[in-house]
């Protein structure tokens, strides 16, 4: 009965092994044949997203961010992506969400004005640029998103209460 009703394959100790994980080398090798690919079909717009993402999550942020440029086209009405490149475009050159990655992050607020990640973005770029009263209204709209005492909602509270202390 169970070898029709049952799963024999369970009781197979290779069967029911998880696969090995990747290793970097496999991962970098995947990301060069998609930059590959996309470069070769340079229209590919999902492929140079994918490939951006890619680039972000390995820490190659000059290639992320050239990768998004490729993709701005199918960027420019997703708050998600524009969030994103916003925040790779700053983790790329260092000097915070000033220029280009405020003006996604405003771009991406226009669209969605209650999108976390942006909310998020602007209320740290507000913060840099010193206006500490912007990025208060910003961090408390997302406070109604976050969940009551989780880790976002403290780093939240405290950055609001270092704004408010130092206006």
């Amino acid at each position: 009965g169970y070898t029709v009703l049952g799963n024999p394959k369970a009781l197979d100790p290779s069967q029911t092994q998880a696969p090995p994980q990747m290793t970097q080398e496999q991962i970098t090798g995947m990301v060069e044949k998609l930059a590959e690919k996309v470069k070769a079909n340079p229209d590919d717009l999902k492929g140079w997203l994918m490939l951006a993402r890619s680039y972000k999550s390995l820490g190659r942020y000059d290639d992320a961010v050239q990768a998004f440029a490729k993709a701005e086209k199918a960027i420019n009405e997703n708050p998600d992506l524009l969030a994103a490149y916003a925040e790779t475009i700053a983790m790329a050159n260092g000097k915070g969400l000033q220029g280009k990655p405020a003006q996604l992050v405003e771009k991406a607020l226009k669209i969605d004005p209650k999108h976390g990640h942006s909310l998020f973005l602007a209320g740290a770029a507000a913060m840099e640029a010193g206006d500490n009263k912007k990025g208060i209204t910003y961090w408390e709209a997302l406070l109604e998103q976050v969940e009551p005492g989780s880790e976002i909602d403290q780093m939240l509270r405290s950055g609001i209460d270092k704004m408010k202390a130092s206006k």
